[in-house]
């Protein structure tokens, strides 16, 4: 195991419990699909960030400071993946997701702002503006109770998310 590989196992493990959290959200018998929504996009987040991470690989492999804050974004991830996640014993997940969506969307905030100071030592994929945008968009699906607004903000990042695969290819 090289140097390379080896950096990449502790984010790796921790983006797969995250994915594995939210695996659990189908397997209640009645889901919200809002809990779901949120979950397939915070899925699809974090296989973008670990195809980017593994693409920006020789950035981190020589400098600590890059690879704690890739843990810490790796970390980020896997919180909001828990927070979302209801538990086995939570038979009403649409009451749930009203219970924590403001700390879910506080979380992905939190997360925006580790994807920023991550363009600036490891990533630098001039995505600034577009990471700045995320901040008042998802603190206003934290603050503003209408799912309208949260519907709109989650077909935007699907709809980004769509463009940014094809323009990478």
């Amino acid at each position: 195991m090289d140097k390379q590989e080896f950096l990449l196992l502790i984010p790796g493990i921790i983006y797969g419990v995250a994915i594995v959290d939210l695996l659990k959200i189908v397997q209640h018998k009645v889901n919200y699909w809002e809990v779901v929504f949120w979950g397939v996009l915070l899925m699809i987040s974090i296989i973008n960030h670990w195809i980017n991470l593994y693409q920006k690989l020789g950035a981190i492999v020589d400098n600590n400071l890059n690879f704690y804050l890739i843990i810490g974004q790796a970390m980020v991830y896997a919180q909001a993946a828990n927070v979302i996640t209801p538990d086995q014993g939570d038979k009403d997940t649409k009451a749930y997701f009203a219970k924590v969506k403001k700390n879910f969307f506080l979380i992905i905030v939190f997360s925006i702002l580790v994807n920023i100071l991550l363009q600036f030592v490891v990533f630098d994929d001039q995505r600034l503006i577009l990471r700045l945008t995320g901040i008042p968009l998802m603190l206003a699906c934290a603050f503003i109770d209408k799912i309208w607004v949260r519907t709109s903000v989650g077909l935007y990042y699907v709809v980004l998310t769509i463009l940014l695969v094809f323009i990478n290819n």
